[in-house]
């Protein structure tokens, strides 16, 4: 190799590498893809030949590019493209914003076909007779998170619901935690249902056509790269999922790498674990673009857990002998004491160390419900634990009291040693949440939408914040020897920040902007110049 005339120089900046040391420089060197020097600019200089892209990063900050180890690419794309209406409040103001967004949608929609809307949690929304006024012959879904939806009247007939159906037996045989809101005197749905996507989407596919499934996939794949993510950990929500990221890679319109994790049971299942296992695929399969991650299981949802003690440990063994790492959403106490009991039963058969080199996950481990004896238990297994960070900040009728002690445990769990991957859950009903510094701030700043603050003895520090979504996800996702830093050997994936966010005020951190995403040595994103800083 060359070293006289590398393929890319950025010169001249404020370099965080994030290194064991935390060593800052001036300068990065770039070759095949890889960071050949770290060090000062007049060093980096000598590597400069007449084919080396040069850019001039003028005292701007770079920093690794961030790692989202829990997110919904498909999902988010879907809910936030121009098919799909917007009913988020804010920036709408009101019911009657929401309301002329699906009427002029139906006027470009002809009848029958399915209008998709998506909103925040804990916002007003229309009830299902004022969507029949705008929408008599359009089925209308709106949902405000990923667990519940807002049908009308032509939906709840197009998905088979009504006063006596589905019957109990048919919907717990799709959704276990399945909910179909009833008037009490009438005993005809609301409107409102809960953890039905899969009654209403067997097999969870796409409810658009595969080129607008592509198309949505690629906006939600462009969308994570503005916020400087280069790498992340794809929750699929769609089987067609796989396929569009190969079809991306293939044509070069790949913005980020990806680790595709389905899941096997509970929402959004898009196949079975014994179809995984005989296809014989492995965690880690893959390259450095595409990588299969592991299998997703629900523990439980929202208050409820929808499988046995006995049932999970049987599927936790089976996926973790055929090399398996398993994702266990588990948000109450006992979903989180299953979970951890099968880690255990299995490292009682399969040794502990083999458990330990697998870094089985938690999905929002950490948020609240928490357990002391947890962590302890977690950090023996090697176990990985996933907050959450936004979720504090959920507004006034948010999900956790910001006088309840201990949640949101970031400081207790890097004080402890544990693995704390940055991750969004990014699905569309909190756009902002997208972004790694809105994230970086809620750790940092730990404030709800009211301006209470959420237990404010697990603050961390800016630069702590950073590093959770750089080296810690690069950890969780078994990768820490490829990114997570910027170090010779590592690959070329950098956010270049507007500004620097160690020097910044601490409640500034959500408004530092990313001038420019760098993967695999190439610009994938760059701030259009006069684009204001707020």
């Amino acid at each position: 190799m060359d070293l006289t005339n590398v393929d890319m120089a950025l010169m001249d900046g404020q370099i965080l590498t994030l290194d064991d040391r935390d060593t800052r420089a001036q300068a990065v060197a770039v070759h095949d893809g890889k960071i050949v020097s770290v060090g000062e600019s007049k060093n980096i200089k000598r590597l400069v030949g007449d084919k080396t892209k040069i850019i001039h990063l003028g005292g701007k900050t770079m920093i690794p590019g961030f790692i989202d180890a829990h997110t919904h690419v498909d999902m988010y794309g879907m809910m936030t493209s121009k098919l799909v209406v917007d009913c988020h409040i804010p920036p709408l103001r009101s019911v009657k914003d929401i309301l002329e967004g699906i009427r002029e949608k139906v006027g470009s929609t002809p009848k029958g076909e399915l209008i998709l809307g998506q909103g925040r949690p804990f916002q007003p929304y229309p009830t299902k007779e004022q969507l029949d006024k705008v929408a008599p012959f359009h089925p209308v879904i709106i949902k405000p998170s990923m667990h519940w939806y807002l049908l009308n009247t032509f939906a709840l007939r197009k998905f088979h619901i009504s006063k006596d159906r589905p019957k109990f037996e048919e919907l717990f045989s799709v959704d276990p935690a399945g909910v179909i809101q009833r008037d009490r005197k009438t005993g005809e749905p609301t409107g409102y249902v809960e953890e039905i996507w899969n009654y209403m989407f067997p097999n969870s596919r796409s409810p658009f056509n595969p080129e607008r499934t592509y198309a949505v996939i690629k906006e939600g794949v462009d969308k994570h790269s503005r916020y400087g993510i280069t790498s992340l950990v794809e929750f699929m929500d769609f089987p067609e999922s796989p396929r569009v990221y190969q079809r991306m890679y293939k044509r070069g319109e790949l913005n980020v790498r990806l680790q595709l994790v389905p899941c096997f049971y509970g929402l959004y299942k898009t196949v079975g674990l014994d179809e995984i296992i005989n296809s014989g695929l492995m965690t880690g399969f893959g390259d450095e673009w595409l990588k299969f991650g592991g299998v997703k299981i629900f523990v439980d949802r929202q208050q409820l857990t929808t499988c046995s003690s006995a049932q999970l440990n049987e599927w936790f063994s089976q996926a973790h002998r055929a090399g398996l790492r398993m994702y266990m959403h588990a948000i109450t106490r006992k979903g989180q004491d299953m979970a951890l009991a099968a880690i255990e039963a299995e490292a009682g058969e399969s040794g502990l160390e083999d458990i330990r080199a697998m870094r089985h996950r938690i999905e929002h481990m950490g948020n609240e419900n928490h357990d002391p004896s947890y962590f302890g238990r977690m950090k023996k297994l090697g176990a990985i634990a996933l907050p959450t960070a936004y979720f504090m900040n959920m507004g006034p009728n948010k999900l956790l009291s910001p006088k309840t002690d201990k949640a949101f445990m970031f400081r207790t769990m890097l004080d402890m040693g544990l693995c704390t991957p940055g991750n969004s859950d990014g699905a569309g009903a909190i756009p902002e949440a997208l972004n790694p510094m809105y994230q970086i701030w809620c750790m940092v700043n730990r404030k709800a939408l009211d301006e209470d603050l959420v237990s404010p003895s697990e603050k961390i520090s800016a630069l702590e914040a950073i590093k959770v979504y750089t080296r810690e996800s690069a950890f969780a996702g078994m990768e820490e020897n490829i990114k997570g830093s910027i170090e010779p050997g590592k690959v070329a994936d950098f956010a270049v920040l507007a500004e620097d966010p160690l020097a910044v005020p601490e409640d500034h951190l959500r408004d530092v902007k990313v001038e420019m995403t760098i993967l695999c040595g190439k610009i994938v994103y760059q701030r259009p110049k006069g684009q204001k800083k707020r």
